[in-house]
């Protein structure tokens, strides 16, 4: 028997195709996803007819998403990512499948979608902060930024895309089910990707082999007890709950409340603020290090409260449309700058956990804000409670700046020598 030849070590920096590979899977499949959430909303609507029901369908994608953070960090950090992502991926389209199959067969009913959902969000809440841990295992430090800007592009096209292939779709096939199949099939995708580039993602687990429950609590002490970490979540938490609201949940009924407007307007402002979103994407396609890249979100942050400060007090259309263009351009740049500097300033054995609390605040904080600014919007006036929140993180910023600006970037013993990184 011939021995066999041992697999030769991947190069220090995987070549820039593989991280296209992985944005042309990962953006199918994020594809498949967007349409198969098309059609479970119009299901929903379908079986129910009640806007109240709509609404109790984000309510479940929240409570998946609020369940399932600690638990995804702690398991990224446990294990590889590619078995990670290939399980929850394998779930997700097994899951579409069973969906497709029981809308064919006639058993659905309002109860057994909700449930659909709740274990979709919760397959979701797992891989997804893999999926924003790879950029950093596929590109050097001082590109991480880059790839996280490529990745942010393809997500922002893969929302417009799943959407609109979905309804082709149900018009042409006169029915949801096909869509479901194809959100299944989108997955092979992904598995194709992860393929190819097990040789880069499939890495050892970092953590230390201490007890599940102990891992998870000390992901939220390296949150709150490390400067840097701290200072960084306290503007990510700024941002989703005082600037983010109006992008989410609450831009439609601003334009009908406010502008006393129609689809018409809704359409081409929210057409306006992808425009400005992708245009922020490609700006921050340059490279940027840890000191600039700080700088960047500052700036990105004061400017995005600028944006909505005017988009909310101008009654001149033509203003607020401009307005609500820098306002997407500044979000995108914003949301690339934290997702990056999550990365440069943890430690490699707690970044998974680090990027799932930072998924959580990012995808619930909008929606609990949003829900609570609607509640008061029936006492005062709706821009003042958006200006509002936007005066108050312009006033965080500046706070969190003056208070941490000395610890900002890490020093050179901490994750990444940022101000080498800075110079190359």
């Amino acid at each position: 028997m011939e021995p066999t030849v041992p697999e030769p070590p991947p190069p220090a920096t995987p070549p820039a195709r593989n991280f296209v590979l992985f944005c042309l899977g990962s953006g199918i499949s994020f594809a498949g996803t967007w349409a198969q959430k098309t059609g479970i909303g119009w299901m929903v609507w379908e079986l129910t007819h009640s806007v109240a029901w709509v609404g109790v369908l984000a309510l479940v994608d929240l409570i998946a998403a609020l369940w399932v953070a600690p638990l995804a960090g702690t398991l990224i950090d446990r294990s590889s990512p590619r078995r990670l992502l290939s399980i929850t991926e394998g779930a997700a389209m097994l899951l579409a499948t069973a969906l497709c199959l029981t809308t064919l067969y006639g058993g659905l009913n309002i109860h057994v979608l909700l449930l659909f959902v709740l274990a979709e969000g919760s397959l979701r809440g797992f891989s997804q902060p893999a999926q924003m841990l790879l950029p950093g295992l596929l590109a050097p430090p001082e590109r991480l930024s880059q790839a996280v800007a490529t990745s942010a592009i393809t997500i922002a096209l893969a929302i417009s895309a799943g959407p609109a292939v979905a309804g082709l779709v149900m018009h042409g096939a006169g029915g949801v089910a096909p869509v479901f199949a194809l959100n299944a099939l989108s997955f092979l995708a992904m598995f194709a990707a992860l393929f190819h580039l097990r040789r880069w993602v499939d890495r050892p687990p970092p953590a230390r082999g201490t007890a599940f429950a102990e891992d998870v609590r000390e992901g939220f002490r390296y949150v709150t007890r490390t400067p840097q970490i701290a200072g960084l979540f306290v503007l990510v938490l700024g941002f989703s709950f005082l600037a983010r609201p109006l992008f989410v949940d609450l831009l439609p009924a601003f334009v009908g409340k406010v502008f006393e407007g129609g689809p018409g307007l809704l359409s081409m402002l929210m057409s306006l603020q992808g425009l400005g979103a992708l245009s922020g994407a490609v700006l921050m396609l340059r490279r940027n290090g840890g000191r600039a890249l700080m700088r960047i979100l500052c700036a990105a942050s004061l400017g995005i409260c600028a944006a909505l400060l005017v988009f909310v007090s101008t009654a001149r259309p033509v203003l607020a449309l401009g307005a609500i263009a820098a306002a997407g351009f500044c979000h995108v740049i914003c949301n690339v700058s934290m997702q990056s500097l999550c990365q440069l300033y943890s430690e490699c054995a707690l970044r998974g956990r680090v990027l799932a609390l930072y998924g959580l605040v990012f995808r619930t904080g909008p929606a609990i804000s949003a829900f609570c600014i609607a509640q008061a919007g029936s006492r005062y006036p709706l821009g003042l409670l958006i200006g509002g929140c936007a005066a108050a993180y312009a006033v965080l910023v500046v706070a969190v700046l003056a208070r941490r600006h000395g610890e900002w970037p890490p020093s050179a013993s901490g994750p990444a020598d940022l101000e080498n990184t800075e110079q190359k």
